[in-house]
């Protein structure tokens, strides 16, 4: 059992107390037992180890509910001498040219830098339409284990696309078709 507190509390509970300005929350196997002042859950939970969150603010996570971990490496990435005038610009000479060159080491990376940056700014639940179209079988199997190892639910699925041929087209709706098998087999509130 775990007593984060000494913090300012968000509930966002319309019914109760919406905010606790010293409070905590109290919790047992990753499940919230119970939430109110510092004072009154520490009486109450003596047993609890204490976390001091230190003044900070302890509220719900955040839900991005859309985002691209294909695109998390090129985060304030300069082309010399590309100079898009208009989407499909963009996207053929930045975006899709980065999707293309996505190995599955690669896409690793790319969801690293994505959860962690997403777990900075508070973020627990990410949904991603995922595209790499240099290697698509495993990609969401890569992704998935990225969010397990850090904690992060996802609500992931494969971009389907024929920009690149049939194969990668059909590749994508498989790489759907495996992904959703292993969350059958493999039920998670985190995947």
């Amino acid at each position: 059992m775990i007593l984060l507190a000494n913090g300012k509390v968000i509930t966002r509970d319309p019914n109760g107390t919406g905010y606790y300005p010293d409070g905590g929350v109290v919790t047992d196997g990753g499940k919230i037992v119970e939430v109110g002042t510092t004072a009154d859950l520490k009486a109450k939970y003596p047993q609890a180890e204490f976390v001091d969150a230190k003044g900070g603010v302890i509220m719900p996570g955040l839900i991005n509910a859309h985002t691209h971990i294909y695109s998390a490496l090129a985060r304030g990435l300069s082309i010399n001498g590309y100079n898009p005038t208009n989407f499909y610009e963009v996207l053929d000479g930045q975006w899709w040219y980065i999707d293309r060159n996505l190995d599955l080491e690669a896409t690793r990376a790319s969801a690293q830098a994505l959860v962690i940056d997403s777990i900075k700014q508070g973020v627990t639940t990410i949904f991603d339409h995922h595209a790499s179209f240099c290697e698509i079988p495993g990609s969401l199997m890569k992704i998935a284990e990225v969010t397990k190892e850090f904690g992060m639910r996802a609500c992931l699925c494969y971009e389907v696309s024929d920009r690149d041929g049939e194969e990668k087209s059909i590749q994508s709706v498989q790489e759907n078709k495996d992904f959703i098998d292993y969350c059958e087999k493999n039920p998670s509130d985190m995947l």
